[in-house]
């Protein structure tokens, strides 16, 4: 006779089966209140909006973002995820919120809800001093025009016909090529330029005035209602209060721009500033270190399954050769960034979370366990088939001479492609930043953006990665050196 408890659990199973999962899952604002938390997601390269340094986030929606947080009656979390990724990570459950300077739009509010609007801004172009003739988006006809892409100052200009849009995954990098000559104006967003050129772009203007009228909401993935009411809520409260005016004046202010202005004219920006390097020295360390990491689990996982790869490719038999070719096939032919993407963004869509750091790994060892096959294949193939008869007239089985006579001479072979290989998978993992890590491009991405200094915080990051890079051929070196009589004999 079947039990209360065994009932119970039936029932419980039948349930799970009979109704939705969404309708028996909380609801966004249950979620907040019940974790005590408001996961805000920002691509934190945005000042005066949102900037990182270390884990400090600050700027104006930080401030506001926080104080909402307040009135719910929970703390924020502030969640760093590149601009690229940041919407997907949304809809998949990553963020409660987003706050990232992000323009309310009829393409976006077809897929996402926003809060009522926060702030009033607007594009603005912005020249050398010494360029004459802009002055108006009219003006911009004929010209190559940086912007940071995935804004609305991109999608604006791409409507207007003759303009050529070069697109930055940071606005400092736009206004770097501006300052170099190599585009005619910038497009961002007025207060973002403003304080680019106060901090380090003086050879820079803005130039007539702001051409669109453009209103940055709180965006919520669909199904957050509820949410969406708390917030709206709290934000006039925060608005009614004079709290907002505070947190306004203090970033936008007269105060902050006289600020900025006296501070633009008892410094002169230099083009490397060895004290601001020296001071973020310790900065780099947790990237520094999430890079190498990521780059030796995945080297270290990457080369068995690389291995078992190639052992299979070489088999006679389609059953065992065929699956290993199509993955190869598979995962040479699409980009990194898209797998990485696929894993960690759509994934969820079949009730499959995989923590960032997991899915960087995962995309990593498998996109590099086919270029290691491959390198593994051709180090088999080179090695004269009459070795692997002998071997077999000799009495050994196939997996012995493989494992004793083939093995052997083709990892001695295999050691430079595999250095290089290592070297470039310790690059690529830059890309994972586009899912939240934080790793040595990404920081100086933060960096680079908080203190409008690219020309002193990117050769930091080439020299990291130079010293990161430098080890794995010291020790190919090695290894050739003492296998080097071996291959000769």
């Amino acid at each position: 006779m079947m039990s209360q408890q065994t009932r119970r659990t039936a029932l419980t199973l039948l349930l799970l089966l009979l109704f939705p999962v969404s309708t028996l899952a909380q609801s966004a604002l249950q979620r907040v209140r019940q974790s005590g938390e408001l996961r805000i997601g920002t691509d934190a390269t945005y000042p005066p909006f949102e900037s990182v340094e270390g884990n400090e986030f600050s700027g104006f929606d930080i401030d506001l973002g926080n104080a909402i947080a307040r009135e719910l009656g929970v703390k924020a979390r502030f969640i760093n995820a590149s601009f690229d990724g940041i919407f997907p990570a949304l809809q998949n459950g990553t963020f409660d919120a987003v706050m990232s300077s992000v323009t309310i739009t009829p393409e976006r509010s077809a897929s996402m809800l926003f809060s009522d609007p926060y702030y009033d801004s607007g594009q603005l172009i912005c020249v050398r001093r010494e360029s004459e003739g802009i002055n108006a988006p009219d003006d911009l006809k004929g010209k190559t025009v940086g912007v940071q892409i995935n804004t609305t100052a991109q999608y604006d200009l791409e409507k207007r016909e003759g303009v050529t849009v070069a697109k930055y995954n940071t606005i400092d990098l736009a206004l770097l090529d501006l300052q170099n000559n190599r585009i005619d104006a910038v497009v961002g967003d007025a207060p973002v330029l403003k304080y680019m050129i106060f901090k380090s772009f003086r050879e820079l203007k803005t130039v007539g005035h702001r051409f669109t009228d453009e209103k940055f909401g709180i965006a919520f993935a669909q199904g957050s209602e509820d949410l969406v009411r708390e917030v709206n809520t709290a934000l006039k409260k925060i608005k009614e209060t004079g709290e907002y005016d505070q947190i306004h004046e203090k970033w936008f202010g007269e105060a902050a721009e006289r600020a900025a202005e006296q501070e633009a004219s008892k410094t002169k920006p230099k083009t490397v500033d060895f004290n601001l390097a020296r001071r973020l020295l310790p900065l780099f360390l947790s990237g520094i270190l999430l890079t190498a990491q990521l780059a030796l689990i995945s080297l270290a996982l990457g080369l068995p399954i690389g291995l078992l790869l190639a052992l299979m490719r070489v088999q006679s038999s389609r059953l065992i050769a065929a699956p290993a070719a199509l993955y190869v096939e598979v995962v040479r032919g699409t980009p990194l960034l898209v797998q990485i993407l696929f894993i960690y963004f759509v994934l969820p869509y079949f009730h499959i979370y995989i923590p960032a750091k997991t899915s960087g790994v995962i995309a990593l060892t498998l996109n590099c366990a086919a270029y290691i096959s491959e390198i593994f294949r051709a180090g088999i193939l080179s090695i004269d088939v009459g070795q692997m008869e002998a071997a077999r007239s000799l009495g050994m089985s196939y997996s012995q001479a493989m494992r004793r006579i083939i093995l052997p001479q083709t990892f001695r072979r295999v050691v430079p492609p595999l250095t290089n290989e290592g070297i470039a998978l310790l690059k690529d993992s830059s890309l994972v930043s586009v899912i939240g890590l934080t790793e040595l491009a990404r920081t100086g991405q933060e960096l680079a953006s908080r203190y409008a200094a690219p020309l002193t915080i990117w050769p930091m990051v080439a020299i990291f990665y130079l010293l990161l890079t430098f080890p794995l051929t010291r020790v190919a070196e090695y290894l050739e050196r003492r296998w080097k009589t071996v291959t000769r004999s």
